[in-house]
């Protein structure tokens, strides 16, 4: 999966409300032409990660609420290894950690958060 994809689903998951997010609110929050949303909704549901109702919206499938918390679990990783440990400033944490979380395969960030004794329940 690429790392825009990923970017949508998280951002799907962030913006949700509880309902569908509509195409212009995810055009906008992600900075992209109307038309590369709607191409990107298609490839995403036949994926199974989204929903896409059109003039609705999207809503994650449970395979894409998975991904989501996934991906927003080894940025929090990252973000806490680089502030606590690496003693990164604040803003640097969330540029590298934004960068870490799609590399990172869930065994590494399993195992980091071992190593650092993330506190999982935040």
């Amino acid at each position: 999966m690429s790392q825009s994809q990923e970017d949508y689903i998280k951002f799907i998951y962030e913006n949700n409300d509880g309902d569908f997010v509509d195409n212009k609110r995810i055009s906008q929050g992600l900075n992209l032409a109307p038309p590369s949303v709607s191409e990107m909704m298609h490839r995403l549901q036949t994926q199974e990660l989204v929903d896409y109702v059109p003039y609705r919206g999207v809503k994650l499938t449970a395979k894409g609420t998975n991904l989501a918390e996934e991906l927003i679990r080894k940025h929090l990783i990252w973000e806490y290894f680089l502030s606590q440990k690496l003693e990164y400033s604040d803003e640097e944490v969330h540029v590298l950690a934004e960068v870490l979380e799609h590399v990172t395969p869930i065994d590494l960030a399993n195992r980091l958060a071992k190593y650092i004794d993330f506190p999982e329940s935040r």
